[in-house]
């Protein structure tokens, strides 16, 4: 019923959450005779390991990126202008950000001499913090919003997104396109999951363009089950951020054999654009009449068809290709056990990942001194002291009371202040400028929002507000939460505890044992090397305390496959720590 080449044309696929249209998505990725990405927010598509031993899972903490790297044959000029407009929309920038972005990436472009020769080392989205960061502009005039909203973006970016980033070269784009790759983005940040997105389909548009692969046929499918992130109709009705540019690469897509398979329960959120540029669309029981009126009215149903299709059942669809007269047909039953681990994920596929590449960051001789003056123009430099940044009064309230107790949940500041709209005005004024970054916490019963300093936020507090704005502990505002949680835990305990002593999060000892704590954020080698360290230091034991089931699940089989003595190793997990006092220390 539906042909390889109608999917070149991109397909919609509309109904509630258990109506068929994740069976149906398994259905025709077992059909097709091409390559696929899928972007999974869910860990739906991973089990399909059971099905293709080829398949290549990708979670977002093995996935290595630089989206500041231009794409095979792609000149970086180009390349600048698409990274920005990406970045904008992914992160609702407004069209004067997004230009401020793009004149920063061709400053950093033109300092790594990419202008020249487009060959590495690349500058990473950590290079262009810094030199936003440095960007010491006046803020008596609008250019310093725009600094001020873009630095807060990237530090966010770069904050949450672990380390995908963290490479000069990611993997390789061309040969991931030649095998199926599920990329998993569950865990990750909204705004960092939609940027990935769009900037890897960007990518490879970019790339078939610049490599002339004009095709009329399916070459590759690009499947996204949570189509409203990308193509949400909010950002497209935002004005004053322009015409989305992911609304134009989806109608260019189809020229080089680039099929989109997009998926979701609520149709009224998606861009008119991907509703007018899918050729094929599936409608699937709805549950809600909004829905079904959206996508019967896509569809331009008559009232007879509308009337069969109100009465669809679980595992039947209404389907319509082109202009062809609609029908109602059966899905396929796609069995198939949701039992794949993260254990078993990492235990059949990190062999995988090990044979990836990617270029560790690097920074060409004179970065330092370029990232620590001003890349723009002259006449951009503060030489007026009181030219500096000012916060109304309620935002330095706000500050101060950041850096005193940093772990306040943030709807509790707010009681200090007249109302709680006055200090979510307090809040804005420091997040728009930079000041601090916001942070969810949530672990068992705890969910709760932290406020943490900025590099520009410290510095700020060193000139201007006398206290201290050094922090307790190291790592985000989350991490440092955790380390005191386990703290005050030993502590209620009798044992005699510091932070940040022989390099552990947490020592501890009873005057007979000495415990290394190390706070696991999330599953990567990097932490199994922290536990090796701590272990050669001498610890007789070290507790792995891990943000969830997940990430101690993998950090146990890479512990395992490192061969440490796991007799002195005990795993954790923060949901433990929510009440230190009443936490079971051993003596």
């Amino acid at each position: 019923m539906i042909e390889e080449e109608d999917l070149a044309k991109h397909m919609l696929t509309v109904g509630q959450s258990g109506s068929g249209k994740t069976t149906l998505i398994y259905t025709l990725l077992s059909q097709i005779d091409v390559p696929y990405w899928a972007f999974d927010l869910k860990q739906d598509y991973r089990h399909l390991i059971n099905e293709d031993p080829e398949l290549l899972v990708l979670p977002w903490t093995e996935l290595e990126f630089n989206p500041l790297a231009p794409p095979p044959g792609v000149p970086p000029r180009r390349w600048a202008q698409v990274f920005s407009e990406m970045f904008g929309h992914a992160t609702s920038l407004l069209s004067g950000s997004k230009n401020y972005l793009l004149k920063s990436v061709i400053e950093l472009y033109r300092f790594y001499g990419l202008f020249d020769e487009c060959s590495p080392p690349y500058p990473s989205l950590h290079e262009l913090e810094a030199v936003l960061a440095s960007d010491k502009i006046s803020y008596v005039r609008k250019k310093a919003n725009y600094r001020d909203t873009v630095l807060n973006r990237v530090e966010a970016m770069n904050l949450g997104a672990g380390t995908i980033f963290d490479c000069s070269e990611g993997f390789d784009l061309e040969t991931l396109l030649q095998r199926d790759v599920i990329f998993e983005f569950d865990g990750l940040n909204r705004d960092i999951q939609n940027f990935v997105m769009e900037i890897l389909l960007a990518a490879v548009y970019e790339y078939r363009l610049a490599q002339t692969h004009r095709d009329t046929g399916l070459n590759h499918l690009f499947v996204l089950d949570e189509g409203k992130q990308v193509f949400s109709v909010y950002k497209e009705r935002q004005e004053a951020a322009g015409i989305p540019s992911i609304d134009d690469l989806t109608a260019k897509l189809r020229e080089f054999g680039e099929g989109l398979l997009v998926a979701d329960q609520e149709v009224s959120k998606l861009t008119d654009s991907i509703k007018a540029n899918t050729y094929t669309k599936a409608l699937l029981p709805t549950g809600d009449r909004k829905q079904f009126d959206a996508m019967a009215g896509s569809m331009h149903l008559t009232d007879r068809q509308e009337s069969v299709a109100q009465e669809l059942a679980t595992g039947e669809a209404i389907l319509q290709t082109g202009n062809d007269d609609p029908v109602r047909v059966s899905l396929h039953e796609y069995q198939i056990k949701k039992e794949v681990t993260d254990s078993d994920l990492r235990q059949r596929q990190g062999g995988r990942w090990q044979q990836l590449s990617s270029t560790p960051r690097q920074r060409p001789p004179g970065f330092e001194d370029y990232h620590g003056s001003n890349p723009h123009s002259t006449d951009d430099i503060v030489s007026d002291p009181d030219q500096a940044l000012s916060l109304s009064r309620e935002a330095k309230q706000l500050l101060e009371d950041v850096v005193e107790y940093p772990f306040v949940p943030l709807t509790q500041r707010y009681d200090q202040f007249s109302s709680h709209h006055v200090g979510y005005d307090a809040k804005q004024e420091l997040t728009d400028t930079g000041i601090v970054t916001e942070h969810m916490l949530q672990a068992g019963s705890i969910s709760r929002k932290l406020l943490d300093l900025t590099e520009r936020g410290r510095s700020f507090v060193e000139d201007n507000l006398e206290i201290d704005p050094s922090s307790k502990g190291r790592g985000g505002v989350v991490h440092r939460f955790w380390q005191h949680q386990v703290k005050t835990a030993f502590d209620e305990a009798d044992w005699t505890t510091k932070l940040e002593l022989f390099d552990a999060d947490v020592y501890a000892t009873n005057s007979q044992v000495e415990l290394g704590v190390e706070i696991a954020m999330e599953d990567t080698e990097r932490e199994v090397e922290h536990i090796k360290d701590r272990l050669e230091t001498g610890f007789d034991a070290v507790w792995v305390v891990c943000r969830n089931s997940q990430v101690r699940a993998g950090i146990e089989t890479r512990v395992a496959d490192a061969d440490l003595d796991t007799s002195r190793i005990i795993f954790r997990t923060v949901s433990e720590f929510e009440e230190p006092e009443n936490v079971s220390i051993p003596e």
